[in-house]
């Protein structure tokens, strides 16, 4: 019963060290388990989180333009159904003005036209609106096509502004001599002024069909019963041709007068986009913001400014000379399959396949460090088997032997850590308890030898 009761003790620990080991890795699991949660809403908070307070400043145009208009309204919307942006609008000159404020990092934002050259930092948001460019005259003045522009008293924009340039881009196209023309750089009022009083014969302008000054000139001729004409740009399609960032455009019969129709009837021009563009460093969050508002709060802008109707998505189907930017692109495309919707079942079935195969790799290591740490046991076990038997032991003999066992034991653990059967902190335990025991053998020994001695 003696020789039993060692057996029966081992393989009680064994036991309990199997129990523990299985303990210890369902102890792991749910660590892993708890740490991948709280990544997973670190990230969610991440992700919903509202950004910092902040103010951007757009370069609009000229004071009362359409485009200054239609930002202040933008700037206000914006207001008003973001927690976070705020718009601040800056009059300018105009596009090529914007660009270099835009450039200087003295805005963050500006309308542009789409001809108008723009660095390479330069980001699109969307298109506003078309301007169109027109050429207006009294039904009493012989003006019925651009020809008739030669040898007549015109009104055309003032020096250096974008809508001079667009002047002699119709007459280049059209060959008009630049001496066959009493024309004037004038400001738009004062060139409506003139038309209205006869000092001029035609004025030309780039804007917008609702554009308030355009509209306000067109009341004014009703009120001094004033019939005004719309000369057609008749070659509007080949000029696009040669400045392909031009477009083509129909004024419709009766835009701007019912009653007696001007123009007389559907009136064919050329266009040009106005853009709102950003720089490239815009954070995306801020861009998307703004995309956001101008899309989905449209309804509100277009109750405050009916121009704002035109804006729309940029047409990248036929080329544009700006990229999109980033943050305005993940509005765009907020509808569309990202590339995990796409693949889902694929992608599913890899997870599922890389998930088994890891669970399977996390168990089999879990089982080889088990049975690695059991098998230490086992030999530790067995020194603490040996050290109770030589406390026990009346005989200098089997104390011997006991321990050259230990020393065969050694021999043993040491091959298995060569093998790598035990971890080395095991074989470090092992180690000491290895000491110990010889120590008690020893002791055991030299009790007894001295006892002999005495007796």
């Amino acid at each position: 019963m003696k020789k039993e009761a060692p057996r029966n003790t081992k393989s009680r620990r064994l036991a309990n060290t199997k129990k523990k080991a299985g303990s210890g890795y369902r102890l792991t699991r749910w660590i892993i388990l708890g740490l991948l949660a709280i990544i997973v809403l670190s990230g969610y908070g991440y992700l919903t989180r509202s950004p910092d307070p902040q103010t951007i400043r757009i370069a609009s145009g000229p004071f009362r333009s359409d485009s200054y208009e239609l930002m202040r309204e933008v700037a206000d919307v914006v207001s008003r159904h973001s927690d976070w942006l705020k718009i601040e609008v800056i009059a300018t000159r105009d596009s090529s003005r914007n660009t270099t404020l835009l450039n200087e990092g003295k805005v963050e934002a500006a309308t542009i036209r789409s001809d108008t050259p723009v660095a390479s930092n330069v980001r699109l948001v969307a298109d506003l609106f078309p301007d169109y460019f027109q050429i207006l005259t009294r039904r009493d003045k012989p003006v019925f096509k651009v020809k008739n522009l030669v040898g007549k008293r015109v009104a055309v924009p003032r020096f250096g502004t974008d809508e001079f340039r667009s002047f002699w881009i119709i007459g280049d196209h059209y060959d008009l001599p630049i001496n066959g023309m009493q024309w004037q750089a004038l400001d738009f009022e004062t060139a409506a002024d003139k038309l209205l009083d006869g000092s001029v014969d035609a004025i030309f302008t780039v804007r917008s069909l609702r554009d308030r000054l355009l509209l306000n000139l067109f009341a004014d001729a009703e009120l001094k019963s004033l019939a005004l004409r719309f000369v057609d740009i008749d070659q509007a399609e080949a000029i696009a041709l040669k400045r392909p960032f031009l477009g083509v455009g129909t004024v419709p019969m009766g835009a701007f007068v019912g009653r007696n129709p001007v123009p007389f009837v559907d009136t064919i021009t050329s266009t040009v986009d106005r853009l709102l563009v950003t720089r490239e460093d815009m954070p995306e969050e801020t861009a998307r913001e703004i995309t956001r508002i101008l899309f989905e709060h449209r309804f509100d802008l277009t109750i405050r400014f009916s121009l704002a109707s035109a804006i729309k998505q940029p047409n990248f189907t036929v080329g544009s000379p700006i990229a999109l930017h980033a943050g305005a692109e993940q509005y765009y495309t907020r509808d569309e399959p990202s590339f995990i919707q796409e693949n889902a079942e694929p992608l599913a079935l890899l997870v599922t396949v890389f998930a088994l195969l890891s669970s399977s790799l996390f168990a089999m290591r879990s089982r080889w460090e088990a049975t690695q740490k059991n098998r230490m046991d086992s030999y530790n076990y067995t020194l603490l088997d040996i050290a109770e038997k030589a406390r026990n032991s009346n005989d200098i003999a089997a104390l011997k032997n006991m321990r050259n066992e230990l020393f065969g034991q050694l021999e043993h653990v040491v091959i298995a850590l060569d093998n790598d059967a035990v971890t080395e902190e095991g074989f470090q335990s092992f180690s000491l308890l290895w000491e110990s025991v010889k120590e008690v053998v020893n002791d055991r020994i030299t009790e007894l030898n001295e006892a002999s001695f005495k007796s």
